[in-house]
């Protein structure tokens, strides 16, 4: 007898346990752990409208993210909380200099849409990259080295915009925050000596977890038949003075796809002769949405995913008509600094070749 009280004792303390395991099934189901490190994956998204304006106010219920065909949990939501780690691309070749003017120009009411935690570094091209600041949240500094370029470059070399692209890549994947949203916003006329390679630049601002937005410049050089830039009146003379026969100095220019590689990573792109093409640039930056969600376990880093981001059936019922803009693949945080160069890259930091 009392061996049996003493059960019954027992299962009565029990019971709390089993009701509270069947309340929350979780608690009891040995697939389901709870660790504070588990790893954290993100994706940007900018949601425009039919106008191209940037909708704000949607909540982590308007959106629907897969990663690799998947329908990923959405673990948690930001839109402009996060620090920005912008880093400003300036084509300097040749004519380039008025429209590098109009950027500085617009830098003082455009650097006043970044906030106190948003760093802006600044970094020229024409065909070998400069860094000419480093990641800085100071912006007079950036305004200051801004009107430096443009009297300190000379803007008459020629122009490989492929790769001031890889190089701005690997310097924001070596020198961003791990947790901040990172940006190349380049300024060019998008026309290049050297090939083009979409691809190669599509995978370093992948590796790089960094959008690129653009602000394109029309042609600033006269362009004959075929594509082919003109600067005859420049021929560079010989030891005795004359004049190297026509032709020569004829430079071959093609599109680089400035604009195409900007959408495909999730950005966009604007005439910069657009009064305010350069503070629209950075408001949009700040205002994508930052949607997390759990890295699988035993992901390879090196290994790209696909990723799709498309609104909720109620959000689209309100948006009929809206466009979401993100980049199409993922890479794991911890092969963000695995940037490729290729062979012959010479790239130079404060004028000097690295």
């Amino acid at each position: 007898m009392p061996r049996i009280s003493a059960l019954i004792a027992i299962t009565l303390l029990c019971l709390p346990a089993a009701n509270a395991a069947q309340d929350n099934p979780k608690l009891d189901d040995p697939k389901i752990t709870f660790r504070s490190d588990v790893s954290l994956g993100r994706v940007d998204a900018q949601v425009v409208d039919a106008d191209n304006h940037p909708i704000r106010g949607l909540r982590v219920q308007d959106f629907i993210l897969r990663i690799d065909g998947k329908q990923q949990d959405i673990r948690d939501f930001q839109s402009e909380k996060m620090p920005v780690d912008l880093l400003m691309l300036l084509d300097v070749s040749r004519s380039m200099g008025p429209h590098i003017r109009s950027v500085a120009n617009a830098s003082h009411q455009a650097l006043r849409t970044l906030r106190d935690l948003d760093r802006v570094a600044i970094m020229v091209f024409d065909r070998f990259t400069r860094l000419r600041m480093s990641f800085n949240s100071d912006r007079q500094s950036a305004e200051q080295e801004l009107e430096n370029v443009l009297s300190r470059e000379s803007f008459e070399g020629g122009t490989d915009i492929t790769r001031g692209l890889l190089d701005s890549a690997s310097y924001i994947a070596e020198n961003g925050r791990r947790d901040g949203r990172r940006a190349i916003v380049i300024v060019t006329d998008d026309q290049t000596e050297r090939s083009r390679n979409d691809a190669l630049v599509l995978s370093a601002l992948t590796r790089a977890d960094s959008v690129l937005s653009a602000l394109i410049a029309p042609d600033a050089l006269h362009t004959g038949s075929g594509g082919w830039r003109r600067f005859d009146d420049n021929r560079p003379r010989d030891p005795w003075g004359y004049r190297f026969p026509p032709g020569y100095g004829v430079a071959h220019t093609q599109s680089a796809g400035t604009s195409e590689i900007a959408t495909q990573s999730g950005g966009d792109s604007m005439p910069v002769d657009l009064g305010s093409a350069f503070e629209q640039t950075l408001a949009r930056i700040r205002e994508r949405y930052a949607l997390y969600f759990y890295l699988p376990d035993g992901a390879p880093s090196a290994e790209a995913r696909s990723v799709e981001v498309e609104l909720s059936a109620a959000a689209r019922r309100r948006y009929p008509r809206a466009d979401v803009r993100y980049r199409r693949s993922y890479l794991a945080p911890n092969g963000a600094n695995e940037i490729e160069h290729g062979e012959g890259s010479r790239q130079k930091r404060g004028g000097r070749q690295i």
